[in-house]
């Protein structure tokens, strides 16, 4: 939608006790690159009350009066985060419900004349500059978090914080950068130096030669992984997942024999988030950060210093011959002959942002070109197939191909096999099958296939692609078979991470897996077919994987009777729809390393759930969602490490055990949409320990 700040509308609702008392109604939202206003509609919903197939199905002015009736009679405050223009709040103000209750409408806009036009009566506040003071402390608490300034570095240190004229985000850049050198007065004095009087006035300006001076500090190894950022959508959140398997494919990890390329990975993003030259947007359940992104000042730095470097070329509507290009949105057969020169690239990598149809038809070409990563500027869904074709005439030398928003089609391009250089390869479509043609491509470290309908089926020469880190996809995905081929001694050695395999109770799975010797991460369904009786409820061996440590199991098919027979150095699991007895779970409690677990769906039913001693020691993280559990038998002895509880949809749980108050380590219990009677005992879990966190939803009435 035109006028959310550059790309973000944002809903939230805040945690601070203050907050949280005043307001009744919470939730988060957080609404990127909304263009239609019933998308937007869609995505504040969703973080209310969740979608259903009734409201999606509803007219966009029966959404705007469902949100009218969920806030009604509700306190809320709402943020509308970076608004550029009027618009965006004419379109949605009928949809606030105004009780006279307390309830608050915040929006931020970096122009006065927006906000003036959205409150013409009202003063907008104008948010100051720090005081030198003020930098002074955020930088001490930045550089040495709470332990207070050395007596040598008081001078010194004060003359940098005032240099950074009151900027906040430029004392957290220089911060970053402090705690990174040594803490003495001749190296911070070297870095005052460098903060130069004439700096321009716009503090934008003066920010970027801050930013300027934190990147020149940074090690040759970190540069290009901070640069590669500037590729990814502003104001949206960066799947580290993602980046990472970018930093791969562009050759910017290097081998280790103490880590494996994705921890080095790891720890270079850990490195650039402690610089806070990176933001953490979300963790995962075990803590690791799961999405993570870059303020927009940073960003900008990064795209500037891209095209002064040429790193990565940005396109972009403004650019020739997009710009003259008519909107897509209404239906248009282009003519590219109108044009005497094709369009053509010499940058290394071009990250486009462009309506689909535009890129298409332009037909560009790059002999040069290593890496295209595209995203579409208008509709998130790739709804009409693109024919793709020219790519592998026009840029043959590409490493990295980012078609995941690129609908190709039904078939899968067999000539997908001439682009022996690439690494990273991201499309979507309504394939059935890959063709055998991709194991040409014996240097793809990343494949990834968002189908958009059903199984795919892999060739089975794939198994010869000795350099395939990570496979995904999204729907389901299954091996075809060849009792010749397979028998031979291929496997998928480097393996890490793989989804959504479909795995089925008998022979091919144990074949399957024990080719798959140093996969990490699995994501997979079983089945038990209908039409055999091989192996009735046996669950399939997965004790061979033995560095797997993080496995998310779905199961659908007759009922397992067997015992789980799991990796013992798994330290994450989810499972769903197992429909298990709880007496099932005693060999899930003695994995000896699981710290999250997470049971979703059915995957256990049963009302009452008897913990026993001895298991689940290591275990940080549990999640119950969608179960049957009425009683719950359990002392703080039978979960001694926990840090977080989550219950979702589990409404018929009379109480969460309230020996809980008892474990030490519990900092977080999370009750959404379960009876009254947990989130009671939840808050009296609170008032018992008084540090624990509670976070309540409660369906709207």
């Amino acid at each position: 939608m035109p006028g959310i700040g550059k790309t973000t509308l944002a809903w939230k609702v805040f945690n601070h006790p203050n907050v949280r008392d005043h307001f009744h109604c919470r939730a988060w939202c957080t609404v990127s690159h909304v263009y239609e206003r019933r998308e937007l509609l869609l995505e504040i919903l969703s973080g209310i009350v969740g979608l259903t197939d009734e409201i999606r199905q509803m007219t966009n002015e029966n959404l705007q009066l469902k949100l009218h009736q969920c806030l009604l009679r509700n306190r809320f405050l709402i943020v509308m985060d970076d608004v550029w223009d009027a618009g965006v709040w004419n379109e949605l103000r009928n949809s606030f419900p105004d009780d006279a209750n307390g309830s608050r409408i915040l929006i931020t806009s970096r122009l006065r004349d927006v906000a003036m036009q959205i409150e013409p009566d009202s003063d907008p506040h104008s948010l100051r500059l720090f005081s030198d003071d003020e930098s002074w402390t955020l930088l001490v608490e930045k550089v040495f978090h709470g332990e207070g300034c050395p007596e040598e570095l008081l001078l010194v240190g004060k003359e940098i914080a005032k240099k950074c004229k009151g900027l906040p985000l430029a004392v957290v850049a220089i911060s970053g950068l402090l705690q990174r050198i040594e803490k003495s007065s001749e190296s911070w004095g070297k870095i005052a130096k460098s903060l130069i009087a004439e700096v321009m006035e716009d503090p934008n300006a003066r920010c970027m030669e801050i930013l300027e001076l934190s990147y020149k500090h940074l090690p040759g190894y970190l540069k290009p992984c901070f640069l590669y950022l500037g590729v990814f959508l502003e104001d949206k959140d960066i799947p580290v997942s993602k980046l990472i398997r970018f930093w791969l494919a562009e050759g910017f990890i290097h081998d280790s024999e103490l880590k494996s390329l994705e921890g080095i990975a790891e720890s270079y993003l850990m490195e650039l988030i402690s610089r806070s030259l990176v933001e953490i947007s979300k963790k995962k359940s075990n803590g690791e950060v799961k999405t993570c992104r870059l303020h927009d000042l940073l960003r900008d730095f990064c795209q500037l210093k891209a095209k002064e470097e040429n790193f990565f070329k940005v396109i972009t509507r403004s650019d020739e011959p997009y710009v003259s290009f008519p909107s897509s949105d209404f239906g248009f057969e282009f003519d590219f002959g109108h044009y005497s020169d094709r369009v053509t690239y010499e940058s290394y990598r071009l990250c486009i942002f462009l309506e689909r149809d535009h890129f298409f038809e332009s037909v560009p070409f790059g002999l040069g070109t290593r890496s295209i990563i595209f995203f579409p500027s208008t509709d998130s869904e790739p709804i009409c197939p693109s024919d793709i074709s020219f790519i592998l005439r026009n840029f043959k030398l590409l490493r990295t191909l980012d078609f995941e928003m690129i609908n190709i089609g039904i078939t899968f391009p067999v000539e997908i096999g001439l682009l022996v250089h690439l690494r990273y390869l991201a499309v979507s479509g309504y394939m059935r099958s890959i063709p055998q043609s991709v194991a040409n491509l014996r240097k793809l470290e990343t494949f990834v296939v968002k189908g958009l309908r059903g199984q795919v089926v892999l060739p089975d020469n794939m198994w010869s692609m000795a350099s395939l880190r990570h496979l995904h996809v999204n729907m389901h995905v299954a091996f075809k078979l060849d009792d010749k081929e397979f028998g031979g001694c291929c496997e998928l050695g480097n393996l890490v991470s793989f989804s959504r395999l479909s795995l089925s109770c008998g022979e091919d799975t144990k074949n399957i897996v024990k080719r798959l010797p140093n996969l990490r991460e699995l994501k997979c369904i079983f089945f038990h077919p209908w039409d055999s009786s091989q192996n009735c409820g046996q669950f399939p061996k997965l004790d061979s994987l033995t560095r797997l440590v993080s496995l998310n199991v779905s199961y659908v098919g007759r009922a397992i009777t067997s015992e789980f027979v799991l990796p013992p150095n798994l330290r994450e699991l989810t499972l769903s729809n197992f429909h298990l007895p709880w007496s099932h779970i005693s060999t899930i409690g003695r994995l000896p390393n699981l710290e999250v677990l997470k049971l979703l769906l059915g995957a256990f039913e049963g009302l009452v759930w008897d913990m026993e001693e001895e298991q689940f020691k290591e275990l940080k993280f549990l999640k119950l969602d969608d179960l049957n559990i009425c009683q719950w038998n359990a002392t703080c002895d039978h979960l001694p490490k926990l840090e977080r509880l989550v219950l979702r949809n589990c409404k018929d749980l009379e109480e969460i055990p309230n020996d809980f108050a008892e474990i030490g380590t519990l900092e977080v219990i999370e009750v959404h949409w379960c009876g009254q009677a947990a989130e009671e005992s939840a808050k009296g879990i609170r008032e018992a320990v008084g540090d624990i966190e509670v976070i309540i939803s409660s369906h709207l009435k």
